[in-house]
């Protein structure tokens, strides 16, 4: 796609499909790196358009991270309760089991939420955070509405839920930031087994943390 083109973009429609295009592309490169490592000027070469163009659809680089993750997290919360609508044994093991291996399948969503609160909610607009906190509440109170149903417990105070919500969301973030080290810690850890370098197994470590956390919210 030409600079020329992207200009001719005037209806609505046009304009989504750039948007798209834009995601698009911001996606498969974080999915080749890291968030840290992909910037604006990145995300417009790689489109092949000029910056300002790109800032025509998205305010920033965190504004288009944070539509990401908010489809991204939909798009898991769908996975989750497909599979938890079906449970019928109650058992909070498996329901850690299967939030565990739904988002260790969505490495980009693991990616976005590891930095969601330090990089993604930073130099964006308060119309664009407006835009994204409740479509991000309405996907994790279905999904904690899941949980609840799925463990065939009570439900949950207020407070409760977003306790849960913060060590879910806690948990991942961490465990998927052990599960990729620095490349100075795996060299540490390779000349002194005392320095840790690296988790092996994210969704089985989610997996057995997560069922600690649902045992406990809901007792």
């Amino acid at each position: 796609m030409t600079d020329q083109k992207f200009r001719r973009a005037r209806t609505d429609e046009q304009r989504e499909v750039r948007r798209t295009q834009i995601l698009d592309v911001t996606r498969q490169l974080i999915i080749e790196s890291r968030v840290r490592d992909v910037s604006l000027n990145e995300i417009a070469r790689q489109v092949g358009l000029a910056k300002s163009n790109v800032l025509r659809y998205f305010g920033s680089r965190e504004a288009i991270l944070l539509v990401l993750l908010d489809r991204e997290y939909e798009g898991w919360v769908g996975d989750c309760v497909d599979q938890l609508s079906g449970s019928t044994d109650h058992d909070v093991a498996q329901v850690a089991e299967v939030l565990a291996r739904t988002v260790a399948a969505r490495p980009l969503l693991c990616e976005l939420l590891s930095c969601a609160t330090t990089v993604l909610e930073h130099n964006v607009t308060v119309e664009e955070v407006l835009a994204f906190k409740p479509s991000m509440a309405a996907h994790m109170a279905r999904l904690l509405d899941a949980v609840v149903v799925a463990t065939g417990s009570s439900a949950l105070a207020e407070s409760d839920r977003g306790l849960l919500l913060t060590g879910l969301h806690a948990m991942i973030a961490e465990l998927w930031s052990l599960a990729h080290p620095a490349p100075v810690l795996v060299e540490a850890a390779a000349l002194d087994p005392r320095v840790f370098g690296g988790l092996d197994d994210v969704e089985g470590t989610l997996a057995a943390s997560l069922t600690m956390l649902l045992r406990g919210a809901l007792r």
